[in-house]
């Protein structure tokens, strides 16, 4: 019995099969539609083959499908997308005139815009982990070990917050609400 390939055509399918995996990456249809281009753009195709991921290389002399997880999907566009971001500035440094200047700008905006969504889907990643646990690795060994901050704005970080312990977040937005106060009260 053959085995049965699905292709991955659509960004709703890509996030319809991670919520069946129960995987830990979680994607809205916007993170699977960036990933789904710019694997077509380089002449790959994602399908699901044994309830697993993986990927067809249009690009190799005998295309087959071969294991491949989300996680070194997201690695490989971010890769990708960083090196169209670099070549964007590159082009925006000596461009032939204000038209092609403008056009490299534009195509900047809208790959800074895909950079957000994507370092969201590589904080998920495999890759993001082995990179806090090298990190703490080297703290530990310059300094004997890690800085009880380090570790709250690390645990944060993990949870998807912007860097900040929820509670120091909130004492900051106080702070600022009481300065904006004092200021107003300063002005009557």
């Amino acid at each position: 019995m053959g085995m049965e390939v699905l292709e991955v055509n659509t960004p709703g399918e890509l996030v319809m099969w991670l919520h069946l995996v129960q995987s830990e990456v979680r994607m809205e249809q916007d993170g699977a539609e960036i990933i789904l281009d710019y694997m077509a753009e380089h002449g790959m195709t994602l399908a699901i083959r044994n309830q697993e991921l993986a990927v067809l290389d249009a690009g190799e002399e005998s295309p087959e499908y071969k294991p491949y997880s989300i996680d070194d999907a997201i690695h490989d566009v971010c890769e990708w997308n960083l090196e169209l971001i670099q070549d964007m500035e590159d082009g925006m440094k000596n461009p032939a005139d204000q038209k092609e200047y403008n056009q490299f700008s534009d195509a900047l905006d809208i790959l800074k815009k895909q950079e957000e969504v994507l370092d969201g889907l590589y904080q998920q990643t495999k890759y993001e982990q082995i990179a806090q646990e090298c990190a703490l690795e080297v703290i530990r060994a310059a300094l004997g070990s890690v800085p009880e901050e380090v570790q709250v704005k690390l645990e944060s970080y993990r949870k998807g917050e912007n860097g900040q312990p929820e509670e120091e977040s909130r004492q900051e937005e106080q702070e600022k609400q009481e300065v904006w106060q004092r200021g107003q009260e300063r002005g009557r």
